[in-house]
Parts: C-alpha cells; structure tokens; sequence
C-alpha cells in the first residue's frame, strides 16, 4: 500500500496535518501507538483562556479524522522502522498490536468490561482510580472499540501441563463467581476433584507472589471452588450435544489421560467408549492415589463430568488388539494404558510371598476387601512419591511398624519434602543410606531383609550422588511385607506386535500430535511419558483429543500447532509494576505511561501472607482413610485469591467471550507486522509530561494528597473519574488547595532548563475551574513568575486574582504530610523579604512541565534525525522553513519540535502541512 504522507501521532497537532493533507486530495496514514486517536487534548478538562470545553473541540475532529475518505487511521500501531529509499520516498514498517478484539464486531457496548474480572491502573485517569483488563479506553475514543491489556500469560496457567487457566479461575473465585470459575476450569480438564486434591500444584511453583511471602493457595482455592459447585451439583448440568458425529474412538484405559480424552472428544461430538481393564474406572486416581488424599466419591463425581456426555465406559475389559478395535468399527484409537506396573530389583527372594510392588499393593488397599496389616512390620524401598503414599497406606491398614529404606540421603530424595514430613509425622521410620541385598524366606514365605549400607561417591547423570555399598556392613532385619516403589513401566506390552515401542516399553508417538506408527492410533499419559503427574496425563488427552478431531475430519496434523498460548510473563517484569518490586528505581514509580507520557504512582504490594494450610492431628489421621487436609473456608478462599498479582493481566477468565453481544472476542488473535511506502513522514508524536517522581522532595507518590495538575484537570474534567472535586487519600473535598508552579520546568537539577509556556495558564485554568466547583475553598499558586504570552492570557491572569486566588512568589523547597493526610509545605518567601516559611494545605498541585518524547529517534534506520540541545526534533530552519528536519522529506508538527501550547501547536501543524504538500508536488514534477 502506498501513501502520500506518514504521520506519526494522533494527537491535536497529528490529526490537525492529517485532515488538511487528507482535504488536499492527499492520502495519509495516521499511526497512533495507542487505542485511540486525540492525545492528550481530550483528556483536559477545558481549554485557556476561554474555558471552552476541550472535549466539545477535540472529539469533532477525532471523528473527522477517523471518518475522512483520503485518511487511513492505524490504532493501537508502532512504527519498527523507517528507510528511506533511493528511488525516494520511505519504506516503513509498523507492528499492528493485537487488542484481542475484532474491532470490526466491537459496537462498543461495554458489557464485556463489566464482566471483566481484573482491575488495573487507568491510565486515562492518570492513575487516580482503575479499569478493566478489557475496556474502552475513555468515553470519547475513537475509535470506541474494547481493548484487552495482555502482557503474556501468567506463570501459572503457562505452566499447567493441561492449560488449566489457573489465574482466571483464581480471579472468578475472588470475584465470588464459584460455579463460573468451575466451568472455566472444566473448559480444559474435567477432573477438577481430583486435581485439586492430588495435583502437585506446578502452577504454584511459578507463583511470583511466591517470591515474596509465600505462593497463592491456588490448589486449595480450586478445591474450594469445586466443592462449592459439587454439593450444589452432585450430578453434571449438561448432557451429550446435540449433534452427534458417525465417528466413533476408542480409549483404552480410564485414568486421566483416558478420561480427558474422552471429555474433549465427546464434546466435539464423536461417539467414545472407554475400555477399562479393571473392575471400577480411574485408573491411577482410584488405585494409585490412597483415599486419604483422594476420596473415592470425589474420583466417582469426576468421571460422571465424562460420562455426562454420553461417553460409553466398560470394566472389565481389557484390551489386547488394536486390529479387534478396527473391526468393530472405531474409527480412531486413544491408548492410556498408564503405568500400572511396578519394576523389579533383580534380587534374590525377589519372588517370595510378601514382597510386592507398589501399585500392586495399592490396588489392593484401595478395593473393597483391603489389606489387614495389623501387627505387621511393613518396609517400603525406594524414595519417590511411589514409596511414600504405600508407607503412609500400611500406617492406616494397621502395621506395627513401617520403615522406608532408601539407598541415598533425605537430600536426594526425590519425593517431595513435605510428603517425607507427613510420612514422618504418622510413625513411619526413614533409614537412610540403606538398601537390600536379598529377601530372606522359608517355604516360599518372606521373613526378612538383608540390607546393606551405602556411602555416596560421585554424581551420576541423573546429578545425585552416587550410591556404594559399605563391604561387611550386611545387616538382616525381620519383615512381613515388603513393598518395591522403584519405579512404575508401562502396561504395553499386549500393543508390542503392533506399536513401535520405546526401549522401556513407552509407546513412540509425534511428540506435537501423539500419533503412533498406526495412523489411527494416538497415545498419551504415562504410557507415553513415563510416570509424570496426574495433571501432565490429562493435558496428554486434551492434546491427542485435538489431534483425532483433526484426524478424523482428514484435515492435515503436520503444522497444526495444538498450544497457541503467549509467553509467560516475567517475575522481574511483575514485580517491577510495584514500588518493592526488581527494578524500582528507588522513586516508587511506574513506567512512563505511553497513552499520556506520564509517570503515575504504582500501587503499594501489601504484605498478605498465605492461608496457613490445615491437615488432621497426626494422631486423627491414621486412623482411617478420612481426608487428611482440611479444606479452606470461603472468606480463606476470597482472601487467597485476592493475593493474586494478575501477573498476565487478563487472566483468561473468558467471562468478556460470554459477555460479548457481537462475539468480538478473539484470544488469538496476534500482533501483525505491516510494510508500507510513504512519499514523506511529518512526526507528531507530542511530548511527555515531567515525572514528578524526579522531585522526591515534593512527596509525589509518597504522599497520596500530592497529585499533578494532569490528575487535578482529570478530577474536574466533564468524564471524571469521582462525582465531585475529591482529595483521593480520603475522598473529602479539599478546602485548602495549593499549587507548585515549574515543577520540571527551568530547572537544571532535573536536567529540564526549558520553560514549559503552559503551566502558569493551565494552573490558573484549573484554579478558576475549583473556584467554581468548590466556591469557599482557599486556592494558592506558589510561582517564580508567571508567563502569560498569549492573545488574552494576562487578562485571564488578572480575572484570577480578582477572584481571590491567592499568588505567592516563593520556590517551594519541602513538602511534608502531617495529621489527617494534609500537607506541610515549606517555601522561599521571596516577595516578603525572604527566608523559609510554611503553609498547610489539605491537597497540593504539582504543576508539571513538559519532557521531549524522543520515541521516533530510533525509528530511522539509515538516515539520522537531528536533536535540538534539549532533544526536542531540530527544525533546520525554524523561521523560514518551520517544520522542516534534518532528513528530505521528514517534518516535524506540534509539541514535538518545542513545548507549544494548544493554538500554537495546530498553527505549527498547518506549516508542516504546507512544507509537506510542496515537498510531495516537487516529488511528483521530478524536481
């Protein structure tokens, strides 16, 4: 696409250019790095000296610029990079941001912002009160389409093998929508019972509050949440779709992988039965996982979240032929067979009565007849999670004494610390460095155990020391049972004839699809992985259940990517939104806000430590298999939830899709890079506001009542943020406001020498302004001097005075708040013969200056943009040539040449105009 013109800046002086060189006949494109066009015009309140209304002048033109036929407006844009060409003109490339919003759908609304669950800064507002994740940027927008603020995905939802969307169930919860949050999770694994009883919680890991005073509680928030919903909905609220497809799957295996296989599968309409070789379906979650941390009733509710929607579940029926399955008409195979086998240790006895494996003993722990081991001596080897959860089972079933013989120390084993604790805390004994050299029986019966000690050498690969057996230190030690928890294979070996097998017996598929060597058979969970967590399998089902959906359609799996999800957001790049965050510099602020160009202050990270987790007395807990940990109350919950940092922003809580009339929502959507040619480029990019944070003596952000002039024209602006002129620390009206003239401005401590030319007048704007709103309140300006350059200006001066604004020629060295939230503020007393006086006031104004915005400096890659000293674009020639830069064919409009109030910066933007106009009819005779 080519154009006449490149403008670069939607604000007064942009939009100005583009409508005079868009009614020329010329066409323009207008790339504006925010959602809107206007800048910062249409954030004021009125304009000086007439108090016109700067809305009522600036939305006009907004939607004149947005509407005129020869200008192409690109919201929400940043331009890469600008080349100039030989052959002339400019090639210029811009990244078109993604919104999440089909801007062509959006009819503005609204409702998807009132649905939003997270609340974050406004920016428009200057930080004074928040908005949605998802919003309309102001009242007056243009265009007025919904915005989403995404920075990445939050590190917990990033991290769930299942693409559980942990951080928007967590802000649902703190929201109080429980059945809303329950249905987001569903939207991904429907096991929520389960996992949120015997998930090892990775997304907690990630936590970033967890580098702070402890990780949010989301695994007991999400048990919370479920069994809210499931004592109000012991049965599933949905039932099978409405449109079933003639395609039919087979799942072999009903652990998790199986179940969320057959969830997904069956709810994209194809008919799903599950094959299960044992007598009750679950697989790992029924005969693996103990009832103490996994009821059977809560495993029972889960799998109905399957069944619910017509999936065919049978027991008892094991499978050993894939090729049986295609002859009785299943069109596609899902293998989750798991790893229901425990491995062997090579040793002598190894095969006495009494020595058992892992799963083996699990499986019958958990049936209805049980294991009675009352009065027995149990000793489990091996130091995983697989040997902790038989230790603790045996405690429960009676045994006298159980001991867990592990041949490395406590510091390498790999179970988790606290499962090691809670074993320890119920009786069952550790040792260490230990591990045996045979079984010793009789008549085919196990007696005892002949152990070795061990020593550590080395690392080995796996970066643990390795063990060594001590010669001579044999020692036998009487058991009843022993139980083997070395490791768990694969239950594959029916498939040997017909799958590609992996050396230990995993079955080989695409690591992207879970396709086998048989096209129409897919694997997952532990049968593919080896043994991983409960949550790992079920993403395995819900990814190999994409994969069918396209294999079935005969659609192409090869570049068909299944997890389209953005990059996880950063710890450092969270905790630097707050003033005890990495990288605060020390001022608690912000970054510059792009929309405005201003510092605003961060909100405090308060201290909220986690809900202390709550479990049975040791001594309760081993009496039956009653859930050991507690759950959470719903205040213990909200409070949990409400620790959240909303690391992400938008925590995909989907609410705004539900929401949404036009279904304009769109979560991938993606930034887009555009290239264009531009036969000229004008910059009116505008300036940035003094940070006022650079002042530290004047308490801005320190103190809440010490605002900027830019939050006080918000606060009496006709779009407000509060219904009446407020102090924000307390929300009473201020009867006793102060002014702070040429903050940031002719002051070389702050490296700002320049005069700003507005501040006296947008002060004096803004003190007439209260004057109006709040008639009683005493209002004084401190100033050096007060510049009234312009057509009327000294007369509205004076019109201030006569008022009784109070003027005080005095620089304002300290600002100090004192009782109730006012402000003690210490000034040179100039006019009165000098020295340090004070003053107390309820609300102090920081009048900011202006600041060069030098974003555009890097955007011309090879040819150099020349800088005035003060970093403002240089204009060559300012009187002959106004507008004109350093490069052929780049001008400059507005503010960003020099700090220019209003009128001059439009009268500025109608010279660029002109130099551009010539310079494009020069480029059209050849000249």
């Amino acid at each position: 696409m080519n154009y006449d013109v490149l403008i670069i800046g939607g604000g007064i002086a942009g939009m100005e250019s583009s409508l005079t060189l868009g009614d020329m006949g010329y066409k323009v494109l207008l790339v504006e790095k925010e959602a809107s066009i206007g800048g910062k015009m249409v954030l004021l309140s009125k304009v000086f000296p007439t108090l016109d209304c700067a809305s009522c002048i600036s939305t006009p033109k907004m939607a004149s610029t947005a509407h005129h036929p020869n200008i192409t407006v690109a919201t929400s844009s940043e331009i890469a990079e600008i080349v100039k060409q030989d052959k002339g003109g400019f090639l210029v490339t811009f990244i078109k941001k993604s919104t999440f919003v089909n801007s062509a759908a959006c009819t503005g609304c609204g409702e998807c912002e009132r649905a939003c669950t997270v609340a974050r800064i406004d920016p428009f507002n200057f930080g004074l009160t928040a908005h949605r994740a998802i919003h309309i940027p102001f009242p007056q927008a243009v265009p007025k389409k919904a915005v989403m603020v995404r920075e990445g995905t939050s590190p917990c939802s990033f991290t769930c093998p299942a693409g559980v969307k942990a951080h928007g169930y967590v802000s649902l919860v703190r929201s109080g929508k429980y059945e809303e949050a329950f249905h987001l999770h569903m939207e991904d694994a429907p096991l929520p019972g389960s996992l949120s009883r015997a998930c090892y919680a990775p997304c907690e890991g990630e936590c970033t509050r967890g580098k702070l005073e402890g990780a949010v509680s989301i695994r007991a928030i999400k048990r919370f949440m479920v069994d809210y919903y499931y004592q109000r909905h012991p049965e599933p609220e949905y039932t099978a779709p409405d449109t079933i497809a003639d395609k039919k799957v087979a799942v072999v295996g009903s652990g998790p992988a199986g179940l969320s296989a057959a969830y997904h599968l069956a709810r994209r309409g194809y008919r799903v039965t599950i094959f299960e070789s044992a007598p009750l379906p679950g697989g790992m979650l029924r005969y693996g996982i103990p009832a103490y941390r996994l009821p059977n009733n809560v495993v029972d509710r889960d799998i109905r979240n399957v069944t619910a929607l017509g999936v065919s579940l049978k027991t008892n029926a094991p499978i050993s032929s894939l090729a049986h399955l295609g002859e009785q008409g299943f069109d596609a195979t899902f293998l989750a067979v798991g790893t229901m086998e425990g491995m062997k240790m090579s040793v002598d006895g190894e095969n006495l009565d009494g020595v058992t494996d892992c799963m083996t003993f699990l499986k019958q722990a958990n049936s209805s007849n049980g294991i009675d081991l009352s009065g027995k001596t149990v000793m489990v080897i091996g130091g995983g999670n697989a040997a902790i959860d038989p230790a603790r089972m045996a405690i429960r079933l009676g045994a006298e004494k159980v001991v867990i013989q592990y041949r490395r120390s406590r510091t390498e084993m790999p179970a988790h610390d606290w499962e090691i604790s809670a074993a320890l805390e119920e009786g069952v004994e550790l040792q260490v460095l230990k591990t045996p050299k045979r079984f010793i029986g009789s008549n085919g019966r196990l007696e005892a155990v002949e152990s070795l000690t061990m020593k550590l050498g080395e690392p080995d690969d796996s970066g643990r020391r390795r063990p060594i057996p001590v010669d001579g230190s044999e020692q036998s030690i009487p058991v009843d049972l022993v139980i083997l928890a070395i490791g768990l294979k694969p239950s594959t070996s029916p498939f040997a004839g017909e799958l590609d097998l992996n050396r230990n017996g995993t079955i080989k598929v695409n690591e992207e699809t879970l396709q086998t060597s048989r096209a129409a058979v897919f694997a997952g969970g532990d049968a593919v992985t080896g043994p991983s967590m409960i949550v790992s399998a079920i993403g395995q089902g819900k990814r190999a259940a994409f994969y069918i959906d396209l294999y079935l359609k005969g659609e192409t799996l090869d570049g068909i990517i299944f997890d389209n999800r953005l990059p996880a957001v950063t710890t450092a790049s969270v905790l630097s939104r707050f003033p005890s965050g990495n990288g605060d510099n020390g001022s608690g602020h912000d970054q510059i806000l792009p929309v405005v160009g201003m510092a605003t202050p961060r909100p405090p990270l308060s201290k909220r430590n986690p809900v202390e987790k709550r479990e049975l007395p040791a001594g309760e807990q081993i009496k039956n298999m009653s859930e050991v940990e507690l759950p959470i109350t719903e205040e213990e919950a909200r409070y949990s939830a409400g620790r959240c940092l909303d690391c992400g922003i938008c925590s995909e809580c989907q609410q705004c899709v539900k929401a949404c009339p036009a279904h304009a929502i769109d979560f991938n959507m993606r930034d887009e890079e555009r290239t264009v040619e531009a036969k000229s480029v004008i910059i009116s990019t505008g300036f940035n506001l003094f940070d006022a944070h650079l002042k530290p003596t004047y308490g801005y952000g320190k103190y809440p009542n010490v605002i900027t002039a830019m939050q006080m024209d918000r606060i009496l602006a006709p779009t407000r943020p509060y219904n009446h002129v407020i102090r924000p620390s307390d929300g009473k009206a201020p009867d006793n406001i102060a002014y702070v003239l040429c903050t940031g401005s002719r002051d070389s401590t702050v490296d700002s020498p320049l005069c700003s030319r507005v501040c006296c007048m947008y002060s004096i704007k803004q003190a007439q302004l209260i004057m109006g709103a709040l008639p009683l309140a005493d209002i004084t300006i401190y100033y050096i001097d007060i510049r009234t350059f312009g057509k009327g200006y000294d007369e509205f001066y004076q019109q201030a005075r006569g008022m009784g604004i109070s003027f005080v020629k005095g620089k304002v060295a300290l600002i100090n708040e004192i009782e109730n939230g006012n402000l003690d503020v210490q000034y040179e007393n100039i006019e009165g013969g000098g020295g340090l006086k004070h003053m107390e006031h309820d609300l102090v104004v920081l009048s900011t200056g202006f600041s060069p915005n030098i974003d555009y400096v890097h955007m011309f890659k090879n040819s150099k943009l020349a800088l005035d000293p003060f970093a403002y674009v240089q204009e060559i020639d300012e009187d002959i040539n106004p507008g004109k830069t350093s490069i052929n064919g780049v001008f400059v409009a507005g503010a960003a040449s020099a700090p220019r109030d209003i009128p001059d910066s439009i009268l500025h933007a109608g010279a660029a105009v002109a130099q551009t106009a010539a310079y494009i009819e020069r480029i059209r005779a050849g000249r």
